[in-house]
């Protein structure tokens, strides 16, 4: 499995702008699985999830590593191609609509997720035992260039202070989502 890959192609971007699949890719965790068992685990239909499964194959988001035959069933275990998806900057700068609706489902997907995450820490959380931790800096005003910077650098930090923390074996650890948002603040359509 690859540590990064780079979503360079529109039916990759496509493929992960739909919730439901960021949660099909997030519920592999560590090890390769069957969409019966992905299925099982995500409590959805089996058909349902194996529909998902063969869109995110045939993109190479997903990767067929192990096929085992169980009484003359053919059981076909998958797993992400990388741990980590970025989407090629080269696209974020493009002008073309359907490309840039893409994005903006993409995007929207990502934050569903990391929403989901955050309701469900803070009605079933106890605090004492899984505390929740919030950074909020607003009304900053900054350059396109200068957003650029100060993600480059919070990846850059996020990434060397994680190494080795996807290991789920490690003794006293919580499993978290850590997400960092940097938005333009706009004012409302009337």
């Amino acid at each position: 499995m690859k540590e990064i890959l780079v979503l360079r192609e529109l039916e990759q971007i496509k493929a992960i702008a739909h919730p439901y699949r960021l949660e099909i890719i997030e519920s592999f965790e560590e090890a390769s699985a069957t969409a019966k068992q992905i299925a099982d685990k995500m409590e959805e239909p089996h058909a349902k999830v194996n529909y998902h499964i063969k869109t995110l194959l045939k993109v190479g988001i997903l990767e067929l590593v192990e096929e085992k035959v169980k009484l003359g069933i053919v059981e076909k275990y998958y797993r992400p191609s990388a741990k980590n998806f970025v989407i090629d900057r080269n696209i974020l700068n493009t002008s073309e609509k359907h490309v840039l609706e893409s994005l903006t489902q993409a995007s929207i997907s990502i934050f569903e997720n990391i929403s989901r995450d955050f309701y469900r820490a803070v009605e079933y959380g106890d605090e004492k035992e899984y505390p929740k931790k919030f950074l909020y800096y607003y009304d900053y005003y900054l350059t396109l260039e200068e957003i650029n910077e100060l993600q480059d650098k919070l990846e850059s930090v996020l990434k060397e202070y994680l190494k080795g923390k996807k290991d789920k074996t490690r003794s006293n650890t919580k499993k978290y989502s850590i997400s960092s948002l940097m938005l333009p603040k706009l004012k409302e359509k009337k």
